[in-house]
């Protein structure tokens, strides 16, 4: 009567056994799959993009950047006074 418990028991072990190290090597091929190699590929060249256009946007909005644009535009940094001499107002009153 012994040999159908023994039976039952080792099937039962093996059984626990055999999932256990599925589940195991299922996780370790998740982690080393092809599609999650792409992903990090992915992730690795967005994260690249994002440093090259924060870059750009801090030499974009530079002071120095700003001032070369503004003489560019014709704004100058004439600090010379200007005098109206005339005999008008230049208010008008209502």
């Amino acid at each position: 009567m012994k040999k159908p418990y023994l039976i039952i028991t080792f099937l039962l072990g093996l059984v626990i056994v055999l999932s256990v190290g599925n589940a195991f090597l299922r996780n370790m091929l998740s982690t080393s799959g092809i599609y999650v190699g792409r992903t990090e590929q992915e992730i690795s060249f967005y994260k690249t993009q994002n440093a090259i256009l924060s870059e750009a946007l801090l030499t974009a909005s530079s002071l120095t950047n700003t001032l070369g644009k503004a003489e560019e535009s014709g704004f100058t940094n004439n600090n010379t006074l200007m005098v109206l001499k005339t005999s008008r107002p230049l208010a008008v009153k209502p």
